[in-house]
């Protein structure tokens, strides 16, 4: 897929918070918003309370703004129709924002919430739950998801954003593919393969090795210094994840990343995060320090075209900035389709808020793009 029709005048970029105001002056209207959420259960061997501290802050700013808001979980979830309406059918949460599962004393029906009626004219669905394929993902939670799209509701991000970023290949694939510029990435296919990859890779070592499938707040990416560790890292991975999709890339030195926050095609907040001492992440959730960050018209162009190739309504776009930012466009690392907010949020208050008002004006609930001919720059001619 390919994105035709780029316009790459910094001109005709607006300032976010001068776009807010001119919706600000529009009719603005109260929505639902049901969040898809999975607690049950971690990959990993530590707590990662990042998804509860970002429904807590989700929850206070819909407070804020009068919208209402729903908390369900994937796992015993089902969708129920009655009189023309739909309904949404979940376990509840405790106060802690964990769900509550079913006790086998009790009959199954009895500890449900009450039903969610939902439509389409007047509800958002968030499925930040929807996980990692092969980790923490259920292909009947895609479908489900995939249903209520297909009834025209409005999902955050879409099936097919989660699809192409939950893949760092096919990302950096589409990336490059429209203009972007990416580390340089190969893909290991087998655990033998590791000579063949590093030849194509030519960047020499260290190099990156990471999971194609993404991560939990930053596991799942290692530095390797020599061919012999490489193989030993790989034949390992493959040991207890046969089929574990992987990928070396090109090692770029360099003392912070930059998280930026893209909300239908502009730019609503950008942080720089520092890279942890003694360690390659600078993932905020493991405590790498952030600050405010003033991107360049590059910046910023880029990182909107990186939300554009997938579609992205809502999206965190990673990029490792380069030595001469005004002129030579940032290494796009990644697009999250479920970013979270608790680290932006704290440098730039208010943007949880934000976020939630810009649905408020009845034309963004509308199918990505068909509403912003007049205010993105990038002008989509989707082809596949």
């Amino acid at each position: 897929m390919e994105i035709s029709g780029s316009n790459r005048n910094g001109k005709e970029m607006q300032n976010f918070s001068e776009y807010k105001q001119t919706i600000i002056e529009k009719e603005l209207k109260p929505y639902k918003l049901v969040i898809f959420n999975h607690s049950a259960e971690m990959v990993r061997d530590v707590k990662d309370t990042s998804l509860g501290e970002l429904i807590k802050l989700l929850n206070i700013s819909a407070k804020k703004t009068g919208i209402e808001i729903f908390n369900v979980d994937f796992v015993g979830l089902y969708l129920s129709k009655k009189n023309g309406k739909t309904f949404i059918h979940s376990f509840p949460f405790d106060d802690k924002g964990d769900v509550i599962l079913p006790d086998q004393k009790d009959r199954l029906e009895k500890q449900y919430q009450a039903p969610i009626e939902i439509h389409p004219d007047n509800t958002i669905l968030m499925p930040r739950g929807m996980g990692t394929v092969d980790f923490t993902s259920s292909r009947s939670w895609i479908d489900t998801v995939s249903q209520l799209e297909l009834e025209g509701f409005i999902t955050i991000p879409s099936v097919y954003t989660w699809n192409i970023c939950t893949s760092k290949y096919l990302t950096d694939i589409m990336c490059r593919k429209n203009g972007l510029r990416t580390p340089k990435t190969v893909a290991l296919s087998y655990s033998e393969d590791t000579a063949r990859a590093v030849d194509e890779l030519g960047t020499g070592f260290p190099m990156i090795l990471k999971t194609s499938t993404g991560s939990q707040t930053g596991v799942g990416v290692t530095v390797v210094e020599s061919e012999r560790s490489l193989h030993a890292s790989v034949q390992m991975l493959k040991l207890y994840k046969k089929y574990l999709p992987l990928l070396i890339q090109e090692y770029i030195k360099i003392d912070y990343d930059v998280r930026v926050v893209v909300l239908d095609g502009k730019v609503l907040g950008a942080m720089k995060r520092e890279v942890i001492e003694g360690d390659i992440r600078s993932n905020a959730s493991l405590g790498a320090k952030t600050e405010a960050i003033e991107l360049t018209d590059l910046e910023i162009e880029d990182s909107i075209r990186a939300a554009a190739v997938v579609k992205g309504r809502l999206v965190g776009v990673d990029f490792l900035p380069s030595k001469n930012r005004e002129k030579e466009q940032p290494y796009i690392l990644e697009v999250n389709s479920m970013p979270g907010f608790g680290g932006i949020e704290k440098i730039q208050k208010g943007l949880t808020v934000d976020i939630l008002n810009h649905f408020k004006d009845k034309k963004h609930l509308t199918k990505f793009m068909e509403d912003y001919e007049d205010d993105v720059i990038i002008r989509e001619q989707w082809t596949l």
